[in-house]
């Protein structure tokens, strides 16, 4: 029994931890998630600076250009360019532990699409073969459209923190199985 315990403690410990929270302590909106992935820090470092490691967990199509200024361009819908990010840019960059980059939001969302939004992935080894990924997106205002935004963003980049986690226990997402959120019906 105690045997049991332990293994149950520590599969609960080896969980995804996915946490979406609104404001920093300076009342600065944002969209925060976290996860602990069970892959040594270059590994997830790769998966986030590279058009391939992108493809694994992040969409089908990627296309990045590590450098200041290079293109992070994520192509959600194959079949449809204005759900990506395309002529966005990484804004900055420390090897193994954090990259920013430009960020918009979906066509549906035309008030905030090109409002001059960002995010910030942040890494940290914890132990030899896991890594502590934090994403943050900033540049967020007010308003109905934002609100909106906001919701989607949440849900969003928890779904991401999941594949991320995913790709690194069953290995690269399967896109011909996988349900991205432009596939959902709206309401």
């Amino acid at each position: 029994m105690k045997t049991i315990m332990v293994c149950l403690f520590a599969f609960v410990l080896a969980v995804t931890v996915v946490s979406a929270q609104e404001h920093s302590a300076n009342g600065i909106r944002k969209v925060h998630v976290e996860a602990t992935v069970n892959a040594p820090i270059s590994e997830a470092w790769r998966v986030w600076t590279t058009s391939r490691g992108a493809e694994e967990f992040f969409a089908q199509k990627a296309n990045i250009q590590l450098g200041i200024g290079g293109p992070y361009e994520i192509q959600f819908d194959p079949n449809d360019e204005r759900s990506g990010t395309k002529g966005l840019k990484i804004l900055s960059y420390l090897p193994d532990e954090m990259i920013s980059f430009q960020w918009n939001a979906p066509p549906e969302y035309p008030e905030v699409r090109n409002a001059g939004m960002w995010v910030v992935v942040q890494m940290r080894p914890e132990g030899p073969d896991r890594t502590h990924v934090a994403v943050t997106h900033l540049g967020w205002k007010e308003g109905t459209e934002w609100d909106a935004a906001y919701v989607h963003f949440v849900s969003g980049w928890g779904d991401l923190m999941k594949r991320l986690e995913r790709r690194f226990t069953e290995g690269p997402i399967d896109w011909n199985k996988e349900r991205m959120m432009y596939q959902e019906v709206k309401k």
